[in-house]
């Protein structure tokens, strides 16, 4: 772009050039013509006196004409390199502004990376508070922070089933898809299996991994329906939970059941990581 300005200047200032040089030349075949001089070197003030008032108003003309179209070009020359300067600011900040949307786009996709990785190296800022000697982060502790990312982003993809009865030698995919086919979704199913100890008389839960985590998502917002239907009402789906997400469900269950012992009048439940109580409906 920047040779393009160069150039369009260039070309410009090379046709105000051709326009004056043709002009003068018109004037000084007129000086020529008046004065009787083959030679223009050999005009001068002497020369020029002997002209009548008409035969100077004339050369003094086409000078005039000349300076004026020189003056006439380079306005139109500046104007377009002005026009074409703005054009490349204009290019210059869409560029900008691309770049800033594509760095915004990749922060957000390493945000829980990086989330992760802060919380795995909290450690070491708790002991440079302390005032100890700072230590080197060594690679292997950047791999096992990496390595926890990526579990965070795989069990995403994972809910789990609990209520779905065990039985020997069963399909466990087949049973997955007849409660998804209740929620009206047919989502791939990438891995399918029972977790924990299996005890007798108990059925283990069922963790189930599937292509995306927007599917999960839509899955979870309709597992409320399974209540309404006959075949799965004791059936119940939820995320994949972290050992602390665990406990801190565990921590609340036990809260509800205190809270619907002593204060029996209300209707308590959980939501969204969080216990609430309220009148009962029609109270």
């Amino acid at each position: 772009m920047a040779m393009q300005l160069t150039e369009l200047l260039r070309f410009s200032t090379e046709d105000a050039n051709d326009l004056v040089e043709g002009q003068m030349e018109t004037t000084l075949r007129k000086v020529k013509e008046h004065t009787k001089c083959t030679d223009w070197r050999k005009v001068n003030s002497a020369v020029l006196t002997k002209l009548t008032k008409a035969q100077l108003v004339e050369c003094l003309n086409e000078a005039v004409i000349a300076v004026g179209l020189g003056q006439e070009s380079l306005e139109d020359a500046v104007a377009d390199y002005g026009g074409l300067l703005e054009n490349q600011v204009r290019l210059q900040a869409r560029v900008i502004n691309r770049d800033e949307e594509l760095l915004k786009c990749k922060n957000e996709q390493l945000e829980a990376i990086q989330s992760t990785v802060k919380s795995e190296l909290k450690s070491y800022s708790e002991v440079t508070k302390k005032g100890l000697e700072e230590r080197a982060i060594t690679a292997q502790q950047v791999k096992m922070a990496v390595k926890t990312a990526v579990k965070e982003d795989d069990r995403s993809r994972n809910v789990m089933m609990f209520g779905v009865p065990e039985t020997a030698a069963e399909d466990l995919e087949s049973k997955a898809a007849e409660v998804f086919e209740q929620l009206e979704e047919k989502p791939k199913v990438v891995e399918c299996h029972r977790v924990g100890v299996q005890k007798e008389g108990a059925s283990r839960p069922v963790k189930v991994t599937l292509s995306s985590s927007d599917t999960v998502g839509r899955i979870l917002s309709k597992s409320r329906q399974l209540r309404t239907t006959d075949r799965f009402s004791h059936v119940f789906i939820s995320k994949d939970l972290t050992i602390e997400e665990r406990n801190a469900r565990k921590k609340l269950v036990l809260e509800l059941k205190q809270k619907r012992e002593n204060e029996p009048g209300l209707y308590h439940f959980i939501r969204n990581g969080a216990l609430f109580s309220r009148l009962h409906a029609g109270s």
